[in-house]
């Protein structure tokens, strides 16, 4: 009889938590691949956790970046009306104004935060405000150069983050071979272009100086000088307003009216913070002056400063491509999580849950055997000899 009550009681559990397996002694074997299967879809919904993560994170970054790119757009509509040869200095001031604030809400994109208050482009340095400016309106990077990583599945690990040093920093001035700029000391109105380079090295092997000065046919000549090796690698050439300038891989051109004595600068690129090319801008415009040489001069400072722009642009719009694809890789592994994850609790519950038909009917079954079992032992427990005689 009290085999039958703890064959009923076993049931009864049974039927109340759905189980088949309550403990091992059950069936070792299924106890053992159920504590697998738990342990597989544990992990699965650690997956998926990760991966509502990481989608947060780089959507976020993405709306930065994307914010970004579009207050660049608006700073190069800025700079062509810089260009504007009509404009007065109320003008000026005003595009100047803006700029600033543009530059503004470049720097607050730059130190964006997520939900949780930490930052989005200081790297692994998540509690470091990225982006800092000094007195002297100057931005100095304070994060680190790593990215923050989450697993999504087993085989794959995605950053969901990128240094703001990669992105607002590092980017090339220039043509990102060679930078040009007219010397401060120039008189003339004399404006160079950015270039290209086509030399087989990928970096500039020195930098150069194209000078200005009247030849002995008393014409004005230009000179290409290696600044370092002093070799001269184009000229004396008589000036023609527009014409190509050639030499050593570097083709640019200078129009307008150079003087004698004016001098150009080739300088290898070097890594300029888009917050300093705006600066410069807004420097430049500041010291603006109403003159052939002076208009020359702005002119210089934008052109300049609008290849460094672009190439900021270029840099941030390569890093959006690489956050579409790790967002496209993680909806794909998500995908690839949900079927494993599926599988293994239809495994699960094909081991593990009970059959509530079969165990409704023994349950019945068991009853009557244990109230059968009662009624025997109540008959014989009346028994004595008496009875029997």
């Amino acid at each position: 009889m009290l085999l039958r009550q703890s064959e009923l009681q076993r049931t009864q559990l049974q039927l109340a938590t759905q189980k088949r397996v309550l403990k091992p002694s059950d069936d070792p074997v299924a106890a053992t691949t159920i504590n697998f299967l738990r342990a597989e879809i544990s992990q699965y919904e650690q997956f998926g956790k990760n991966a509502d993560a990481a989608k947060a994170s780089l959507s976020l970054e993405e709306t930065a970046l994307s914010s970004s790119t579009n207050v660049l757009f608006r700073i190069n509509e800025l700079l062509v009306s810089l260009g504007n040869g009509t404009f007065g200095s109320d003008e000026f001031d005003a595009i100047k104004v803006e700029i600033e604030i543009r530059r503004e809400e470049l720097i607050g994109l730059a130190n964006s935060r997520n939900a949780s208050g930490t930052y989005l482009f200081s790297g692994s340095a998540i509690n470091q405000q990225p982006f800092v400016e000094d007195n002297t309106n100057s931005i100095s990077y304070q994060g680190d150069q790593n990215q923050r990583l989450l697993r999504i599945s087993s085989e794959v690990v995605v950053p969901i983050s990128d240094s703001g040093f990669d992105i607002f920093v590092d980017v090339k001035n220039g043509n990102g071979t060679y930078n040009t700029t007219a010397g401060i000391a120039n008189t003339g109105a004399g404006i160079i272009s950015t270039g290209s380079y086509s030399a087989p090295p990928t970096f500039l092997p020195e930098p150069f100086d194209i000078s200005f000065a009247i030849g002995g046919g008393g014409q004005l000549e230009y000179t290409a000088t290696g600044r370092v090796s002093g070799t001269i690698f184009a000229g004396p050439t008589v000036y023609q307003d527009g014409s190509a300038i050639s030499f050593s891989g570097v083709t640019l051109d200078i129009s307008g009216a150079p003087v004698a004595g004016d001098i150009f600068a080739v300088d290898p690129s070097s890594s300029q913070d888009l917050f300093t090319s705006l600066k410069n801008i807004i420097d430049a415009v500041d010291q603006y002056v109403d003159t052939p040489a002076g208009r020359a001069a702005l002119s210089n400072s934008l052109g300049s400063a609008k290849s460094s722009i672009d190439r900021s642009m270029t840099q941030i719009d390569t890093v959006r491509a690489k956050v579409g694809s790790r967002l496209n890789a993680i909806e794909s592994e998500e995908f690839s999580n949900l079927s494993l994850l599926l599988n293994s609790r239809t495994a699960l519950s094909e081991i593990e849950d009970l059959d509530i038909v079969e165990a409704s009917t023994r349950l019945s079954q068991q009853i009557t055997v244990l109230e059968a079992a009662q009624a025997s032992f109540i008959r014989v427990q009346r028994l004595n000899l008496f009875n029997f005689l």
